[in-house]
Parts: structure tokens; C-alpha cells; sequence
């Protein structure tokens, strides 16, 4: 992969919520390195490595309908951040969860850790 920069990171975020989106999750597990930790929202367990963030991953791709980034994604040195927005299943229409996500990456462009700012006030009737 290309040597780390903001705008690898940038499209890095876009493919995060594109393939959530998509349900697609290999496409999301590819984006992790081997031994990335995800912690989401934070204050729960950790998930570690990639068995245990394909089954949160598929547990995300089975109740997201859809999920957009929310402005422009913040970029500097091994660090992205941004507000994302996600729409339940079957709720997509009166439901959104406003998260603010901040991710590291390695020198190869891969996350190693993600942490998802949400809580129960960051729910929201359309």
C-alpha cells in the first residue's frame, strides 16, 4: 500500500462508511491491521484482532442500513477523525446515531485502533 498521508486517510474513512453501507465485511476488515483494537462506543470492551472485529463487524452490518460521513474528515500525521452518521435497519427513516470516530493508522495506511465517541443523547428522532 501507499506510504501513509491525509489523503490516504481521508479515502481510508470513506471506504470505513461506504462498506459498513454496503454490508460488506471483508471490505471493512480489510481496512484493519491484523492486530487493530476497536473500542466502540468507548468505555466498552476492546475488540482485538480480526476474529473478534469481524463478529462486531458483522453485528454492525446486519442492523446498519446506511452510514455517511458527516462534514470533511480531520487528517494529521497517523491520525483521522470524523462525525459519522448512522441509519438503523428498518428504523433508516425516523432513526440516526451521530458518532464522532477517531482512527490511527500504521506507516501501510491500515487502522490500529478506532474509537467511536456515541452515547444514548447521540440518538436522534428524524
Amino acid at each position: 500500500m501507499s506510504q501513509l498521508n491525509d489523503q490516504l486517510i481521508k479515502d481510508a474513512l470513506q471506504a470505513y462508511v461506504d462498506n459498513i453501507t454496503e454490508g460488506n465485511l471483508e471490505g471493512i476488515i480489510d481496512l484493519f491491521a491484523e492486530d487493530a483494537v476497536v473500542e466502540d462506543p468507548v468505555g466498552t470492551e476492546p475488540k482485538r484482532g480480526h476474529a473478534e472485529l469481524r463478529e462486531f463487524y458483522q453485528a454492525a452490518c446486519d442492523s446498519v442500513a446506511k452510514m455517511v460521513l458527516e462534514g470533511n474528515v480531520r487528517a494529521v500525521g497517523t491520525w483521522g477523525a470524523c462525525a459519522m452518521l448512522a441509519y438503523p435497519k428498518g428504523a433508516e427513516d425516523t432513526l440516526v446515531i451521530e458518532t464522532l470516530d477517531v482512527m490511527q493508522f500504521n506507516s501501510e495506511g491500515k487502522i490500529i485502533s478506532m474509537n467511536a465517541y456515541w452515547g444514548d443523547s447521540n440518538m436522534r428522532a428524524l
